[in-house]
C-alpha cells in the first residue's frame, strides 16, 4: 500500500571526507569533547557549591562571632549596673544608719 505524494522531497547529501581519518573517527572525537564539556561544567558546579558553602559558614561564623561579642558587652554592663546598685544600696543604708 503505497501512498503517492509522500517520499523524500530532497535526496540524501552525498559526503565526501577529505581527511584520511577512517569512517567513525570524527563523532568518536565529537563525543569525547562532549564528555568532557559535561565532566568540565560538573566540576564547575560543584565548585560553585562548595564556594557557596564556604561563604555561607564564612557569613555564619562571623554572625556567631558578632553575637557573642555583644552578649559579652551585655553582661559587663549589667555586672557594672549590679554592682552601682549594690554601691548606691550600701551608701542608702549607711545614711539611714548614721542619721
Amino acid at each position: 500500500m503505497l501512498i503517492l505524494g509522500t517520499g523524500v522531497v530532497e535526496p540524501i547529501p552525498i559526503s565526501v571526507k577529505t581527511c584520511r581519518e577512517g569512517l567513525g573517527k570524527d563523532t568518536e572525537r565529537k563525543r569525547k569533547a562532549d564528555e568532557q564539556r559535561a565532566m568540565r561544567m560538573a566540576m564547575a558546579r560543584k565548585r560553585q557549591k562548595h564556594e557557596e558553602e564556604w561563604k555561607q559558614n564564612v557569613r555564619l561564623k562571623a554572625a556567631s562571632r558578632e553575637t557573642e561579642k555583644d552578649l559579652l558587652q551585655s553582661q559587663k554592663v549589667c555586672e557594672q549596673l549590679d554592682s552601682q546598685q549594690v554601691i548606691d544600696c550600701v551608701r542608702t543604708l549607711m545614711c539611714k544608719v548614721y542619721m
